[in-house]
């Protein structure tokens, strides 16, 4: 459920005719406390076997940990071990606490940590759940993708008829060649309109588009559809793909996370679990396509917003965090 502190401010904020997104994302970041301490106690992270492009010093963790407290990024001997999966140089961590994060399809390690965060439905008071679209938002806004965390929260602006006509069908872009769900649909789809694959994966343009959320959301950005599919079906794994198409102003074209509706409203992106088949589903796809007032209303709906379960007020972790330090 929505924290009724962020349901009250994104009310007032959206009922605002001139709102300043950098107020929201101040508010979502850091809280509606934000400033009003006086003495913010000391904390050294370490961060442990993350991907390789993780930049300890600048990060999401860092940035919501910082407005908490007068915080440190060192390489061991810490207060907090933030620790994921790729690798094994956590084992000879030294540090009070432990927090295990992943993006993966991976379980949390519940008894071996001190708390987790990741993207499963978990009842235990250890555990926090964060959709990986969340922290991405962040990345996009870092990288210069789109200009606020909060631009998934705001309402879309959909495109003029003119506009959508100019755009391309549809986008593929993927390197990971093991979903077998995924590359059939994209054959299907691809027999009755033409899908481009931009990426490495089944490419059919020529080129490959450059690696990083920049390149990723402007190309996508000429598309009216792009692929959303994750790399496998599990609850909960709900990952940056359906955000990246949304950032570009495309319609997502999903396939997951079989509670995505307690997440991403309906009505925003096209279900492929909606479907008894993937024609049924190719049918749909192409009738939006072909109805401009369709269309529009795929990309008039608020996608984060509504929804049974909000995560953009990122500060909520930041408190979580702070309470079992």
């Amino acid at each position: 459920m929505i924290d009724p502190r962020t349901s009250d401010f994104l009310a007032e904020y959206l009922a605002s005719a001139n709102g300043d997104p950098a107020t929201l994302d101040r508010f979502l970041l850091y809280g509606p406390d934000h400033g009003s301490r006086s003495i913010r106690p000391r904390l050294k992270i370490a961060f442990f076997d993350f991907w390789p492009e993780f930049d300890p010093s600048t990060n999401f963790f860092v940035e919501i940990l910082s407005s908490r407290f007068d915080l440190s990024v060192v390489e061991n001997d810490c207060d907090l071990a933030i620790v994921s999966v790729f690798g094994t140089r956590h084992r000879e961590a030294r540090t009070a606490r432990s927090l295990f994060f992943t993006g993966e399809n991976v379980r949390p390690p519940l008894d071996g940590v001190d708390m987790s965060v990741s993207f499963d439905r978990i009842d235990d008071p250890r555990h926090f759940r964060l959709p990986l679209y969340v922290m991405h938002a962040w990345e996009h806004r870092r990288e210069g993708a789109t200009p606020h965390f909060c631009h998934p929260v705001l309402p879309p602006v959909p495109p003029t008829r003119e506009e959508a006509a100019k755009r391309k069908f549809c986008a593929f872009l993927y390197k990971n060649p093991n979903c077998a769900r995924r590359n059939d649909f994209f054959q299907r789809l691809c027999a009755r309109r033409h899908v481009e694959s931009v990426g490495w994966l089944l490419n059919n343009t020529g080129s490959v588009v450059k690696m990083g959320w920049l390149p990723k959301i402007r190309v996508f950005s000429r598309y009216r559809f792009a692929f959303a599919f994750e790399n496998a079906s599990y609850p909960g794994y709900l990952t940056e793909k359906i955000l990246d198409a949304f950032q570009a102003g495309a319609v997502p074209l999903y396939w997951g996370d079989p509670g995505v509706l307690r997440d991403v409203a309906a009505g925003s992106f096209i279900d492929m679990s909606h479907y008894s088949s993937d024609e049924e589903a190719i049918d749909a796809i192409l009738a939006v396509d072909d109805d401009y007032d369709t269309y529009r209303r795929y990309r008039s709906t608020a996608p984060f917003l509504g929804t049974e379960d909000f995560y953009f007020d990122a500060y909520r972790l930041a408190e979580w965090i702070e309470s079992r330090l």
